[in-house]
């Protein structure tokens, strides 16, 4: 089954579509944000209200916190196969100007993938 293209969807020339990128840089940012919210709660519940460790409650944040982390870990992973995909397919058509630009704007987006990794 071949995968329809809409007129104003982009496609690069990797196996993600610019759409499905900016979804995936969308759900990255919003898991982060919830896995921020989920080490402040938990530290709250066991450091300042003196919750037990074995508690209903913090057993469901830390499944929730663990399921969010996964997530993100694998959507960048999978990010990051796509933009070595493109740096080693799609750089031999382009100009030299170009091509410095991309390996540029790849290495910026490989350090920031590190960053968001620690």
């Amino acid at each position: 089954m071949k995968k329809k293209n809409n007129a104003n969807q982009k496609t690069f020339c990797g196996f993600l579509t610019e759409k499905e990128v900016v979804l995936l840089k969308k759900q990255i940012q919003f898991n982060s944000a919830w896995v921020d919210r989920y080490i402040k709660v938990i530290d709250l519940l066991i450091n300042k209200e003196k919750c037990p460790k074995d508690a209903n409650t913090l057993l469901s944040l830390r499944r929730r916190f663990q399921i969010a982390l996964d997530e993100s870990d694998t959507f960048r992973k999978v990010l990051w196969r796509h933009q070595q995909w493109l740096s080693t397919h799609c750089d031999e058509s382009l100009d030299a100007v170009s091509f410095l630009v991309g390996r540029i704007k790849s290495r910026k987006q490989a350090l920031i993938a590190q960053l968001a990794m620690k």
